[in-house]
Parts: structure tokens; sequence; C-alpha cells
């Protein structure tokens, strides 16, 4: 079966990442219960929204330096350093039940996270060209985001079955852990990276003019700099249509707190099998450009629904068939601006990429939780399918 699923030396090289894809992400169970366990404190929905801000603002004033020097120093001990660290502050949280203190540790924990983005995916496509396995980046992003719905799908039972046994409170030690064993695992990983031997003060030179330069590689570029704007909706319209809102609105109509559990076990049942798809389905489309408008405009319609539907079961139905929308996106999405980033600039594109996504966050999140507590979160997630406009015009001008 192995032989079959994975090509030639494909395992030598990625099972590492692979087993960080399957196994480690069984036990990363806080994106299920996050937004309950914090409503269960007390706290708002703005409040909520200003914890992800403070990752968010974390992740601006670091993600560039941090995405440069994983470029100069190497990608892989800038991956191992924050999943590390990341996994002692999510761990933290367990301790502690004050808004203030909880937005101080999500902000570190924005910080240190800073060291991942950028630098895993760097790591990965390097490591294949240098391997002259080119063939396999496509491959590979269509395992993992498979193989994370996999281990989604055993996550949110197992999720449930923990808290219905420990209470909300488990998700922090059991999420935290599994970045420590992630952490440990990359050690066995494979790097193709060349260190540059020279004094701090010429690397920290060396860090703002990299970064610099790949700034305005990036807004020269005509594809990357339509897919970074595209990047400033997305991430807007993620907020709107993000647990934040869909999770209150589903208790708000009877749902109980471990069901959302099995709910996340049922939407990655189908991811499972539809980055697959993604590839014959962008040829069948006649391109990227093409695809990705079927995919946002069927988004748009979903949304719009939203606005009209207040019961249960018709709901659950819209949101399961939305979120698998992401599942068709977003290996798409990945691949193409990949395919525009060139190699020394990789791991710093990549960060501005996430900087930009954290920009938007900072604002968007309580924003929108301010809204939700106003007019409530069905009129919120139908504000999304307005957002989602833009963006569609956005990537209509793209040019493969």
């Amino acid at each position: 079966m192995f032989r079959n699923f994975f090509k030639k030396d494909e395992l030598k090289l990625l099972w590492p990442f692979y087993f960080d894809c399957l196994f480690v992400t069984i036990f990363f169970i806080y994106p299920v219960f996050y937004i309950i366990y914090m409503r269960d404190l007390g706290l708002s929905l703005f409040q909520i929204g200003l914890l992800t801000s403070s990752m968010s603002l974390a992740a601006v004033l670091l993600e560039i330096p941090t995405g440069a020097i994983a470029d100069i120093f190497g990608r892989k001990f800038s991956v191992i350093l924050g999943l590390f660290l990341s996994g002692l502050v999510v761990i933290s949280i367990f301790f502690f039940k004050d808004f203030y203190i909880l937005f101080f540790l999500f902000f570190i924990w924005g910080a240190v996270g800073t060291l991942m983005s950028g630098a895993g995916d760097a790591w990965i496509v390097d490591l294949l060209k240098h391997e002259k396995r080119k063939n396999l980046i496509q491959e590979y992003y269509s395992k993992r985001y498979s193989l994370i719905s996999t281990a989604f799908l055993i996550a949110g039972i197992v999720g449930a079955l923990l808290v219905k046994r420990f209470g909300l409170a488990i998700i922090w030690p059991i999420t935290g852990g599994s970045m420590l064993l992630t952490s440990f695992v990359f050690l066995f990983a494979k790097e193709h990276f060349i260190k540059k031997k020279q004094k701090i003060s010429k690397h920290i030179k060396e860090i703002f003019s990299h970064s610099k330069k790949s700034i305005k590689y990036s807004v020269n570029h005509q594809g990357i700099f339509l897919m970074l704007l595209g990047v400033i909706f997305g991430a807007f319209i993620f907020a709107l249509t993000g647990n934040i809102t869909w999770y209150p609105l589903l208790q708000n109509l009877g749902f109980k707190e471990y069901s959302f559990g099995y709910l996340f076990s049922a939407i990655n049942v189908i991811g499972i099998f539809v980055p697959y798809l993604v590839k014959p389905l962008v040829k069948i489309s006649g391109g990227y450009v093409k695809y990705f408008l079927i995919v946002l405009s069927t988004q748009f319609f979903l949304l719009f629904l939203m606005g009209f539907v207040n019961i249960l079961i018709p709901v659950l139905l819209i949101y399961i068939l939305f979120m698998t929308t992401y599942d068709f996106f977003s290996p798409a999405n990945m691949t193409l601006f990949q395919k525009f980033v060139p190699t020394p600039m990789r791991a710093t594109i990549g960060s501005f990429n996430s900087m930009l996504m954290s920009l938007v966050t900072i604002i968007s999140f309580p924003l929108v939780g301010f809204i939700a507590d106003k007019i409530g979160p069905q009129k919120t997630i139908f504000i999304g399918a307005f957002v989602l406009i833009p963006m569609i015009i956005i990537y209509s001008k793209i040019k493969e």
C-alpha cells in the first residue's frame, strides 16, 4: 500500500514532515474547543478576538526578521526552536484564567510562532529541489492536506472524548505536548542548507537588506503581489467566517460542547480525499485562476445563504460545505504561490505573506468579535459574502 501511495524515496526524504502531519496532529486539539473554552471563562467575543489579535501583533513585529533569520541561519533550526517554545507557552495557558495574563501568553505564542512560518515551506521545497525531486512538491502539498485532514478526523474524536472526560482545559497540555513531540521528531529531518560564517553585525545588516530586497521583489512581481493582496481580503473573510462566529452560532442553536469534536472529525473525513482532486480539477478548469474563481464563487453562494437560514441542521450543512471549500482552495493556492517565489527569498517572502495576514488579523478579529457581540454571529457570517467579491476580482487578474 505504501509503495503505491508514496513515490520513490519520498518517505526517505519527507517522513518527519508526514509524521508531523499525521500522528502529531491527532493531539493538536485546541482549535476545536478554544472559542468554547474562552467563552466558558466568561470572555466576550471581542476579548477572544483580542487574544487572536495579540498573536498577530507579535507576528507583525517579528515575522520578516525571523523569516530572514531562517534564510541565513537555517530553516531546520528555526522551525524546531519555534515548535519547542510554542509547546511550552501553550502548556502554560492551562494554569491561567486572567484575561491580561492570557493576552500576554498569546502574544509570546505569536512571537515564537514566527520562527516557523515561511521557514517550514522553504525547508521542504528547497530540500526537494536540491534532491532533484521537484515533482514531489505538488505531491507533498496534496498528501500534506490529506494527512492533516485524516489526523484531524481522529483529533476531533480524541478531543471530544478527552473534553467529555476531563473538561475543556485539557486541550492546552495535550496540544502543547504534541508541539514538543514534533520538535523532537524534526531533529531527524534532512535539510539542505549552507550556513554562512560571518560576524553578528554583518548577519543583522544582511537580515534587513535581505528583507527589503524580498519585499521589493514581492511588490514588483505581478503574481505574488496579487496573491498577497488576496491574502488581505482572505484573512478578513477568515475572521468573519471562523470559529469565533460559527461556534457561538451553533451553540446558540443548541449544539453541545463536546459534539464540536465530532463535527470537526466529520468535516475532515471530506478533507482526506479533497486534496487529491485538486490537481485534476485545476486541469479541467483550465488553470489555477479559473479554478480559484469557481471555489471562491462557491464560498460566496454558501455565505450568502446564511442570511436566510437559522435552523440547526441546515446551518450545520452549510458550515460543513463551506469549510470543505478551504480544502479545495489551500493546496492549489500554496502551489501557485511557491511557483512564483525564487528559492533565495522563499522563507522571507513566506513570512511577508504571514505578516500581511497578521496585520489584518490584528484589526479583523477584535472587530468581528465586537460586531458579533452587537448584531449576532449569523449576520456577521453573512457579511463575509460581500467581502469575498473584491477577492474574486483580484484572483481573476492573476497571470499564470
